[in-house]
């Protein structure tokens, strides 16, 4: 005896949630070039917090060769967390507009947008902060080329955020909203 099995009525059905914030796959291209500008900021800063953020040349003192010192931003002593916790809001600010965008069901406290330029904007000023509050360096030391590259990242990061939350007319708050119009 043989039983006749109905062919399949097309294709499977995707799992709940598996595509993006319509609902369909993800399409790279559907995200605005400057949020991948964001995100990218805040991977670069990320990257960069590893490598050099301060550094020590002693030279030669007294005949002897001293090596250099170089410390990351994952450095906290003297004071040089500053610029630690300004890397961690530059890259908050990047991971809060990646939730947003790629996990659309995620409740936020605020509007995406306006966390993000927050972040940014209160990590480049810390990177600001930084640059004055260590007076101890010394002749032979200061920030290193990771700090600059990462304050001035952090200085665009806060420009883009600002730039996308006031072309998708996001709401900042208090006397936020009504900084003048960048961009487009």
């Amino acid at each position: 005896m043989t039983h006749d099995v109905p062919p399949p009525s097309g294709p499977p059905a995707p799992p709940p949630n598996a595509g993006g914030p319509s609902g369909t796959s993800f399409d790279p291209a559907s995200v605005d070039r400057l949020d991948w500008a964001i995100l990218g900021i805040g991977a670069v800063v990320f990257v960069f917090s590893f490598f050099d953020y301060y550094s020590w040349d002693f030279g030669n003192q007294l005949g002897i060769d001293i090596p250099s010192v170089s410390w990351g931003a994952w450095h906290f002593d003297h004071g040089l967390f500053i610029a630690w916790f300004a890397m961690v809001l530059t890259v908050l600010g990047a991971a809060v507009l990646a939730v947003s965008l790629f996990a659309p069901a995620v409740t936020l406290p605020s509007p995406a947008r306006a966390l993000s330029f927050l972040a940014f904007a209160a990590g480049f000023v810390l990177y600001l902060v930084a640059i004055f509050a260590h007076s101890d360096f010394g002749p032979g030391g200061g920030h290193a080329f990771s700090f600059w590259i990462s304050l001035i990242l952090a200085g665009a990061g806060s420009v883009i955020a600002l730039m996308r939350a006031q072309q998708t007319g996001t709401p900042l708050p208090g006397q936020l909203n009504s900084l003048p119009r960048i961009g487009k």
